[in-house]
This record gives structure tokens, sequence and C-alpha cells, in this order.
């Protein structure tokens, strides 16, 4: 009977049947509203923003200057750090191009963060078929990573590119198949960012690191009793023999992918990337009150690492979670270019 019965829950999980799954659950008032910004330090902000505008349609917001701020300072571990900025947004979510002008020695030295990471490893962008966002973003200097034909998902029609930026940083495109969707009502907004990835060594340290932090209950997930694999997986991320899970949250305005691949195993790092190394560099959260974000962070495992300064116009501090990925708590004026706020009804008005 107990051989039949493993048998039998084997043939549902594999069909996708969801009724023993849990459903997500957030609190009604988080204190993590949403996310603010995801930071990406770029060698050319020119140039980045070009790609992006061209391929995407994320517009320019605001442009800056990081000037020995003390914020970015501390969480470099040295003064006088300076850079130029671009906020660039999209319909739900917005992306903080950041070109350091003198990186440390040893952001210079910091490879970038493969499909597995382990790290920020990439930032999707979940678009209708039609306007060809993966075309584009080859066109204007990206390069594909696996095939450079996108995989089909024959079931729900999407297609999926993992590309690389020309500096190393990696994007995920899917491209929607409307048409044979056949939706009694088509989506408002033909693009939008769809989440922000984190690779992992340890799954479920960081669910329940995430769980705790985002105040939410059974995340959404993928692969956790039988791993994702095959060809379709190879041809997507480039890795042979690749096999991995993946968990989702939804943090208001933005998705948090939290994936882990069991093959090929990512690297250990000896410590976490500078925030000045090339690549993804924070996730920076809107909070409702920065003493009681601290106090969750440290309650679900994560670590405080600066002290409360200005950053944005409003009082901000960095922690770590416990991959050691940068995390931003910040406070701000709704009216302020770089609040959360800005995307009412999770993107969608």
């Amino acid at each position: 009977m107990r051989h039949y019965l493993s048998g039998f829950l084997a043939l549902l999980l594999l069909s996708g049947c969801s009724w023993f799954v849990t459903p997500p659950s957030r609190v009604d008032n988080p204190v993590i509203e949403g996310v603010n910004y995801v930071g990406m330090a770029v060698s050319d902000l020119e140039r980045s923003e070009k790609l992006y505008r061209d391929a995407t349609e994320i517009q320019l917001i605001e442009a800056g200057k990081l000037n020995d701020n003390a914020l970015i300072n501390e969480v470099a571990q040295r003064s006088g750090v300076t850079a130029r900025t671009k906020l660039l947004r999209g319909v739900n979510a917005q992306v903080l191009l950041m070109q350091f002008d003198d990186p440390s020695e040893k952001a210079k030295a910091s490879n970038f963060v493969d499909a597995n990471g382990p790290g920020l490893a990439h930032l999707a962008f979940q678009v209708i078929d039609t306007t060809q966002t993966y075309q584009k973003i080859l066109a204007g200097g990206a390069r594909h990573i696996g095939d450079k034909e996108m995989v089909t998902n024959p079931k729900t029609y999407v297609s999926y590119a993992y590309v690389r930026d020309p500096d190393n940083i990696m994007i995920e495109i899917e491209h929607v198949d409307i048409e044979k969707l056949n939706l009694p009502i088509p989506p408002k907004n033909a693009r939008r960012l769809r989440h922000v990835s984190l690779a992992t060594t340890d799954m479920e340290r960081l669910i329940d690191f995430y769980s705790t932090l985002l105040e939410t209950e059974n995340p959404r997930r993928s692969g956790q009793y039988f791993h994702n694999s095959g060809e379709p997986v190879d041809k997507i991320s480039g890795l042979k023999d690749s096999e991995m899970e993946m968990a989702w949250f939804q943090v208001r305005n933005l998705e948090l992918e939290i994936i882990q691949y069991h093959n090929p195993a990512p690297k250990v790092l000896d410590a976490p990337r500078p925030i000045d190394a090339t690549g993804f560099n924070m996730i920076m959260f809107d909070v409702t009150n920065l003493e009681t974000a601290k106090q969750m962070l440290l309650d679900a495992g994560g670590s405080v690492v600066t002290k409360t300064h200005l950053l944005n116009g409003g009082k901000t501090f960095f922690g770590r979670d416990p991959d050691g990925n940068l995390l931003g708590f910040q406070t701000l004026a709704a009216k302020s270019p770089f609040s959360a706020k800005n995307f009412k009804n999770n993107g969608m008005e």
C-alpha cells in the first residue's frame, strides 16, 4: 500500500497537480511593501541605458550622482566613492544603473555571476512576443547564453531565453504568445519586469529567510520533489546536464525568484561581491518602519551591515541575507521617483 501511494503521489506531482499544495499567503499590511528598485553596476551608463530602453522600452526617469555618500561608503568599506546613476522605470518596477568612477581592485577582479550563481543572477522581462524584445536585445549588443532559438513551453505558450549584455550581466527574456493563450481579457501592458533572481547553494535556508522577512508563507515552488532538468533547461541555461529547483515570492510590484542548481553545483564565494563590481548589486525594499525591518532582518537570519543614512532622499540601511546578497531598506515619500508607491495595484495601473 505504501509503495502504491508513493507512486500515485509521484504521478500527481509530475502531472503538475496542486491538490496537496497550500497556496502562498502574505499578511495584509507587510512591513516590506514593495521593491523600490534593483541596482545594477555597469561599465558604460549611456550604452546600458540605450540597450534596455531600445529593447524593453524601459524609460529614463532620473539621472543623478552618488558623491561620497555615507551609506555607499560604508557598505563599500572605503571613502570617497562616487558614481553616476540613471533610474529606469518599467510599468511595474525600476532598475538603478550605477557607473562607479573608480571601482576597487576587488570589484575589478570579480567574475560575472553564472546562471547557477551564487548571488543576484538575473533580471527577467516578460513581454508579448510581438514586441520582438529578444530579437531587439540581441541586435542591441547582447548575446545568447544557451541556444539562440528561444525554448517554448507548449503548455503555457511562453518562450524563454537567457542573454548577457555587453557587461556580461544576465537577463532573462520571456515571450508570451497572447494569441494562442486566447485570454478573455488581454494584458494591459505589453511588457513588465517579471522577477529578480537569486541563485543559491541552499534553497531551504533562503526560503526560510525570505518567508520570515517578507511575511509570506508557502511560496510557489517548482522542482522541489523532482528537479527541473532535461534538454530544454540546458538550452536555456547553457549548462550541461542541469538540474534545478525554484521558488517565487511576490513582493507587491516585483517577484523575487530563488533558484538552486543541484547540477552543475554553484561555486561557494569566500566573501560577498563588492557593491561596485559589475552586475546586479542590490535589491532596495520599500518599508513602513526601518527599526521594525531591521529587527525582522535579524530574526530571519540576516545581518545588518550599515548604520542608517540618507540615500535617494530617504532614510536607508543595508543588510545581507544568509547568502550575502545586499538588501537595502528604505523609507521614502510617495512622491519620490525612487518609491515603489509609484506602482499602484501591483503595477497594473
